[in-house]
C-alpha cells in the first residue's frame, strides 16, 4: 500500500569493466555496462510479448509522430501509417511508413529469427515488464538470461537496453543483429521512389533514407558491429542471421517502397557468472545532420531518461490497486494491461488542450466527453488527481457547452447532416455519474466548486438546444447519442437528423444531472440555484417515468406521440432510468427480469457504455449479483484474448498485417474476432467495474460522510473454499485499505480490512438496516478488522473521527 509500505524506489547504474578495444567482440563507445533496477510496485509476472509503448508526442494534427508497436518476435518501432488494429485512419500522414527495429540472436548453430524459431527450441519467450514507458522481451537460452528492454528517449529515439546474464561457470558467445525494417508505404507521395542505406564510419550508424524525400534513421549501438549491411529481401536478411553471414556492405539501394532491411551483427562474449549489457538506437530525422544531433544526444542521455520513465511507473503503480491472491492468472495479468492502455491515452496538453486530456485512442487522437467520463472513472481508483484534472479541462478547454468532439487544433468531428457540431448526450458514458462518484471517493469540494458553472453551462445548452417545442428532450443525431446507427432513431444515416425522437435515456441522465447540481449548488457557494434545480429535475422525472410502457422504458415518437417500440430490440442503455435512480419501485420490479435476459444474451453486453448502464441499474435495482456475473463472464474471454502469446487475425496478403495482444481493444465481442481499434481507452475500464461490482467497492450516495459500500460478489466459481481474493491500495478519502475476500467452508466469506487512519478513528461496520456489525479503533499505523458475512451481501464502512 502506499503510504502503508513507504517502499522506497531507486534506480542503480552499476559501472562494469570497460570492453577491450580491437577484440573481435562488440567493442564499447561507453566503456559501461549498464543494469537496471526495477520498480518493485509493478506487479511482477510473466506478461504477454507483445504491446504498445507510449509516444506522447503522436498527435491527429499537429504532429503525426507515430505509434510505438511491438514486432514479433523481439522488435518494437515507429509505425506511421494504416494497419491492422489502428482506428479510422490510423497515425498515417503525408509521409506514411513503418520504421522497426528487430533484434535476433544466434547462439551456436541456432538462430532464433523468428517466433517459430523460439517455439521449436522450446524457449518460453515472455515480457517481465510491461508499461506503457517500457516493455521487455525476457527469457532463457543455453544457460544465458536475456532481457530486451524497450523505451522511447524523446520523440525520435526508441532504445532497446540489451541486457544479459551468463548463469554457467564458463564463458558464452552469441551473436546479437539489430535490423532496422523501413518502408512499407500505404500511399505513395511525391519524392517517394525507393529507399537507400549507407554505412557511416565516423558515428558506427548505418544511415537510412527514402529517396527522393523521407525522413531519415540511424542504426547504431553503444557496442561496434563485427559487420553490417542491407538488402531489401527478407528470404535474404534471415539467411545472413541464420548463416551469420559477416561480411560488411557500405551501400545499398532499392527502389519502391521495400521494405529495406539494414542490419548490424555484434559478437558478444561474456564471462562466467557475468553481465553485459549495451544500449542499441534507431534515431529519427527531417534530414542526416538533425538524425545525426539526436544520436549523439541520445547516446549521453538514454540511461538518465530509462531512469526517469522508471520513476514515472513507479508513482503510478505504488498508488494503483494491484490484484492479489487467487485471481486468474490472467484477470492479474489483463489488469495491468488496461491500467497500461489508460495511462497512454492520457495525453500532454497540446493545442486548444490547456490541460492533460483523454485521447479515447492512441491513433487518432481526438477528445469525447463520454468516452472520458468511463476512463476517468475508471482511472480515478489510481490517480484521481489525475482524473479530476483531465475532467476539469475537458469541461473547460471545451470550445462550447456542449463540449464537441474535437481535435487538438479546434477541429469538431462530430458535425451532423444538418451542420451540427455536436458533442456526447449526458447519457454516453454518464459524465455526471462519474463526477459526482469521483467527488464521492475524495471529497474534493474544490474541483466540483470549479466545476460548477461549466456542468451548469452544459446542462443549459441541452435544454436550450435539444428540446423540442413541448420541451422534450432529443439527440439531433445518433452520433450524438453514441449509438452510432442505432435502430431507435428511426433513420438510416448515422448522422441525419432524428430531433423528432424523444430519449427516454437522455431525460433521466438529465434529471440525474439535475439532482446532482443541487447538491452542487451549495458547494460552490449558490445556494439559491437549489430551487431551480429542483424545478428542473421533477420535470426531467416526470418525463422519464411517463415513458414506461409495457413493462420497459421506450423513446417516443415526437410527430404522433407514440412510443416506439421494437420486439426484438432491448439496448441495456434503455435501463439509464435504473442507472440514474429515477425509476419508480414498481417500475423497477417490472423491469426486473430483464438483467436475466441481458445475463443470458450478453451479445447485448459487448460495449463499455452499455455496461455501464446495466452494471450501475443493477446496484440500484439490487441486482449486483447479476451484475457481478456478467463482469465475470467479460473479463474471463477478454483478459484471455489480451493475455495470449500470440498475435492475432494474421493477414497473409500483407507482411506486417496482424493484431496484437497486451492492449486493450475497443470493445469486449462475444466471438473472437478483431475487436475494433487497438489501445482504446475505454476498452480498458474493466478494472472499475471489477471493482464495483465484483469486490463491491462503491462511494455512498448522499456523499456528506466519511463512507461507503462493500458488497463483495464474487462469481459462483470463485466460491471456492479456501481461496482468498484481494486487492491492495483501494483509497477513499484521506483512507487507504487492503482487502481480502477468504472463501470459508460453508461458502460464507471472512472478510479482513488492512487500513490506515489518524489515531483514535473509528471504523464502523454495518449491514443494509444500519445494525452495527463491528467496530474497529485505529491505534497503529496499520489497523486490521476482520468480520463475516455472506456473497451479495452489503456492507456500510465509516470512518468516525472519535475526538
Amino acid at each position: 500500500m502506499r503510504s502503508i509500505t513507504s517502499m522506497v524506489f531507486m534506480v542503480f547504474i552499476i559501472i562494469y569493466s570497460t570492453l577491450a578495444e580491437n577484440h573481435t567482440e562488440a567493442k564499447s563507445e561507453k566503456n559501461a555496462d549498464v543494469e537496471i533496477q526495477l520498480p518493485q510496485n509493478f506487479p511482477k509476472g510473466q506478461y504477454t510479448p507483445h504491446g504498445y509503448i507510449d509516444n506522447p508526442y503522436h498527435s491527429m494534427v499537429y504532429n503525426r509522430s507515430g505509434v510505438i508497436r511491438s514486432l514479433p518476435p523481439l522488435g518494437f518501432g515507429f509505425w506511421n501509417r494504416k494497419f491492422l488494429g489502428s482506428y479510422a485512419e490510423g497515425p498515417r500522414g503525408h509521409m506514411n511508413y513503418l520504421s522497426l527495429m528487430q533484434m535476433s540472436v544466434n547462439a551456436g548453430d541456432i538462430g532464433l529469427v523468428e517466433s517459430e524459431d523460439f517455439e521449436m527450441q522450446g524457449i518460453k519467450l515472455f515480457s517481465g515488464y510491461h508499461t506503457k514507458n517500457v516493455m521487455s522481451y525476457d527469457w532463457e537460452f543455453q544457460e544465458i538470461q536475456f532481457s530486451f528492454k524497450y523505451f522511447l528517449a524523446g520523440e525520435n529515439s526508441l532504445v532497446c537496453l540489451i541486457e544479459v546474464s551468463n548463469k554457467s561457470k564458463s564463458e558464452k558467445s552469441f551473436t546479437l543483429h539489430a535490423t532496422n525494417i523501413y518502408g512499407d508505404w500505404e500511399v505513395k507521395w511525391w519524392g517517394s521512389d525507393g529507399l537507400a542505406y549507407r554505412y557511416s564510419k565516423d558515428i558506427n550508424a548505418s544511415v537510412m533514407k527514402i529517396w527522393a524525400y523521407g525522413d531519415v534513421f540511424l542504426l547504431a549501438s553503444d557496442w561496434v558491429p563485427t559487420a553490417y549491411k542491407a538488402t531489401g529481401s527478407k528470404q535474404q536478411w534471415e539467411k545472413w542471421i541464420m548463416d551469420e553471414d559477416a561480411t560488411s556492405l557500405t551501400e545499398f539501394t532499392v527502389k519502391g517502397k521495400g521494405p529495406l532491411y539494414s542490419v548490424h551483427s555484434y559478437q558478444v562474449t561474456i564471462p562466467a557468472n557475468s553481465y553485459k549489457s549495451g544500449f542499441i538506437y534507431l534515431c529519427r530525422g527531417k534530414n542526416e545532420e538533425w538524425a545525426r544531433e539526436t544520436l549523439h544526444k541520445i547516446k549521453g542521455q538514454a540511461a538518465g531518461m530509462l531512469k526517469e520513465q522508471l520513476i514515472a511507473d513507479e508513482k503510478f503503480w505504488n498508488n494503483c490497486p494491484k490484484l492479489a491472491g487467487d485471481w486468474p492468472q490472467e484477470w492479474r495479468n489483463g489488469w495491468v494491461y488496461d491500467w497500461e492502455t489508460l495511462r497512454m491515452n492520457i495525453r500532454p496538453p497540446i493545442g486548444i488542450f490547456k490541460h492533460p486530456w483523454d485521447a479515447m485512442q492512441v491513433h487518432s487522437p481526438r477528445l469525447v466527453l463520454g468516452e472520458t467520463a468511463l476512463d476517468m472513472l475508471t482511472y480515478s481508483y489510481a490517480d484521481p488527481e489525475l482524473a479530476k484534472t483531465v475532467i476539469y479541462g475537458t469541461f473547460a478547454d471545451a470550445l462550447a457547452p456542449n463540449i464537441p468532439c474535437t481535435r487538438e487544433d479546434g477541429s469538431v468531428n462530430m458535425i451532423g447532416a444538418d451542420g451540427s457540431e455536436c458533442g456526447t448526450a449526458p447519457m454516453w458514458g454518464f459524465p455526471f455519474h462519474a463526477i459526482q462518484a469521483i467527488h464521492a471517493m475524495t471529497g474534493d469540494s474544490l474541483w466540483v466548486k470549479n466545476l460548477y458553472p461549466y456542468l451548469k453551462m452544459y446542462i443549459e445548452w441541452w435544454l436550450k438546444n435539444r428540446t423540442d417545442e413541448e420541451g422534450w428532450l432529443h439527440c439531433n443525431n445518433s452520433w450524438e447519442s453514441g449509438q452510432d446507427g442505432s435502430r431507435r432513431f428511426l433513420v438510416k444515416g448515422e448522422g441525419d437528423p432524428a430531433t423528432f425522437v424523444r430519449t427516454v435515456d437522455v431525460e433521466a441522465s438529465m434529471a440525474e444531472a439535475m439532482i446532482i447540481m443541487e447538491k452542487f449548488c451549495h458547494i460552490a457557494g449558490i445556494p439559491e440555484d437549489q430551487k431551480y434545480w429542483d424545478t428542473l429535475a421533477d420535470e426531467r422525472i416526470a418525463h422519464t417515468r411517463s415513458m414506461f410502457v409495457d413493462g420497459w422504458f421506450r423513446d417516443i415518437d415526437g410527430r404522433n406521440d407514440q412510443p416506439i417500440i421494437f420486439e426484438d430490440f432491448y439496448d441495456p442503455i434503455m435501463l439509464a432510468p435504473l442507472t440514474c435512480g429515477i425509476a419508480t419501485l414498481s417500475q423497477i420490479d417490472a423491469i426486473r427480469p430483464k438483467f436475466k435476459f441481458f445475463l443470458e444474451n450478453p451479445r447485448w453486453l459487448q460495449w463499455p457504455p452499455a455496461v455501464m448502464a446495466f452494471s450501475e441499474a443493477a446496484w440500484y435495482a439490487n441486482e449486483h449479483l447479476m451484475a457481478a456475473e456478467a463482469i465475470a463472464n467479460i473479463a474471463k474471454r477478454v483478459y484471455q484474448r489480451t493475455d495470449s502469446r500470440k498475435i492475432m487475425f494474421v493477414s497473409e496478403n500483407e507482411l506486417f498485417a496482424y493484431r496484437i495482444p497486451g492492449i486493450a481493444n475497443e470493445f469486449w465481442p462475444i466471438s473472437v474476432r478483431p475487436a475494433g481499434g487497438e489501445n482504446y481507452g475505454w476498452g480498458a475500464i474493466l478494472p472499475a467495474f471489477i471493482i464495483r461490482n465484483i469486490i463491491g467497492y462503491r462511494e455512498f450516495m448522499p456523499a456528506g460522510k466519511n463512507q461507503f459500500y462493500l458488497a463483495p460478489a464474487l462469481p459462483e466459481n470463485f466460491l471456492v473454499p479456501g481461496k482468498s481474493y484481494g486487492i491492495s491500495d483501494l483509497s477513499f478519502r484521506q483512507f487507504e485499505f487492503y482487502l481480502t475476500y477468504e472463501i470459508k467452508k460453508d461458502k460464507s466469506l471472512r472478510i479482513s480490512l488492512s487500513y490506515t487512519a489518524p489515531t483514535g478513528t473509528k471504523l464502523i461496520v454495518s449491514d443494509q438496516m444500519e445494525k452495527v456489525i463491528d467496530v474497529s479503533v485505529a491505534s497503529e499505523p496499520l489497523n486490521l478488522l476482520e468480520f463475516d458475512g455472506q456473497n451479495g451481501q452489503i456492507f456500510l464502512i465509516q470512518f468516525v473521527d472519535s475526538n
